[in-house]
């Protein structure tokens, strides 16, 4: 008999990979062809839900000169990135408002977390189908 918990963890964890691996390569796509910019970190938006979690405001430039604002995607129980300190930002060409945070840190939070977390509930989840 198959055990239901260890096919389930074994799905999530090939789901979160999956994720990673499409995180990863619109990271690369972006690095690529993207627009570059400097941009500022301004302030931090808490969670209204749990206000432990960060997310960082960031304003830049983008290439027609307009000033433009966006808080990243990433989400923490830390400030990664101090107010003032100056972020790399990148955006496909002609969508500014799409903008987002190019550090190294910001990358490897948002592909190297889903990947971490998948290849363990994968490996989990593979125990469990030979040994459960």
């Amino acid at each position: 008999m198959v055990n239901s918990g260890a096919v389930l963890t074994l799905l999530v964890g090939l789901g979160l990979v999956c994720f990673g691996v499409v995180r990863w390569r619109q990271i690369r796509d972006l690095r690529r062809t993207g627009v570059r910019s400097v941009g500022t970190v301004v302030g931090h938006e808490q969670d209204a839900d749990d206000g432990s979690v960060f997310s960082p405001v960031v304003t830049f430039v983008d290439a027609a000169g307009h000033t433009r604002r966006f808080t990243a995607d990433l989400r923490v129980s830390w400030r990664v990135h101090p107010v003032g300190e100056e972020v790399p930002v990148r955006y496909p060409p002609g969508r500014p408002y799409a903008a987002r945070l190019g550090s190294t840190t910001h990358d490897a939070l948002t592909v190297g977390v889903p990947l971490g977390a998948g290849a363990l509930f994968a490996v989990f989840g593979l125990l469990g189908l030979f040994y459960g």
